[in-house]
């Protein structure tokens, strides 16, 4: 069974994690090594330290941009998710790829822009 789950990664703190990435991935190296001179017991190892380094991965991913907290010592874990930033006041208009591609194949500009461009025509003349 793994030792790695998420509920014990969580209560690591962060130089705990990234201590463990570096001793993963070196082990990861020597279990390559290893399984090249034929001489690895178990190859399933090297998938499962695989993604033990991309669960620790992750896990520190949500810790950094806010979606899920590490517990630390002396503070109560929270699990959720923290207040997210306010939305820009002026977002621009998204366009997709294939109208992009379209636009550019006909030789004009982005869709988004030209409409954008539009209205600020019809706001001038107003």
């Amino acid at each position: 069974m793994r030792d790695l789950k998420a509920e014990r990664i969580r209560e690591m703190t962060e130089d705990e994690i990234l201590a463990k990435i570096v001793n993963l991935k070196e082990e990861l190296f020597n279990l390559r090594f290893r399984n090249q001179m034929r001489q690895l017991q178990n190859p399933l190892l090297l998938r499962e330290k695989k993604r033990d380094v991309a669960r620790l991965h992750t896990i520190l991913a949500e810790h950094k941009s806010g979606i899920r907290s590490l517990a630390a010592p002396g503070l109560e874990s929270t699990t959720a998710p923290k207040a997210k930033p306010e939305a820009k006041a002026e977002a621009k208009p998204k366009t997709t790829r294939a109208a992009q591609t379209k636009a550019k194949a006909k030789g004009q500009a982005k869709p988004a822009a030209r409409a954008a461009s539009a209205t600020k025509r019809k706001a001038k003349k107003a």
